[in-house]
């Protein structure tokens, strides 16, 4: 029957990736954390986002919170965004804080969200 020695089945990864070997025209929709590392011609619409140094995005993002190592050209809306230092970022910001590592390359326009105490 069952030996000691089966392996156990791998548990799942606890979020969704698109691997730089893809390439995306149109819309994505998750409700988990998503990384993508290749490329999308198109919208995002994701809780967190991670932004592989390897990516990039043409088109919107909006999200809850998004970290970019790789490239992105079109518009962010999001409540948190960090840009590191491998960050390439070029069109409009709107989101209540962003933080932007040392190297990063920005060329956007920002709108800040004031915070709101509730």
């Amino acid at each position: 029957m069952f030996g000691k020695n089966s392996d156990s089945p791998v548990a799942p990864p606890n979020h969704s990736q698109i691997n730089e070997d893809v390439r995306i025209r149109g819309t994505i929709t998750v409700s988990e954390p998503l990384v993508v590392a290749g490329q999308l011609d198109g919208e995002i619409n994701a809780d967190t986002l991670h932004i592989a140094s390897t990516a990039i995005i043409t088109g919107e993002v909006a999200a809850k919170s998004v970290t970019i190592d790789g490239r992105v050209l079109g518009s962010i809306v999001a409540d948190k965004v960090f840009l590191s230092a491998t960050a390439h970022f070029e069109g409009q910001l709107h989101c209540k804080g962003v933080a932007i590592d040392n190297g990063a390359y920005v060329d956007a326009k920002f709108t800040k969200e004031p915070a709101t105490n509730g």
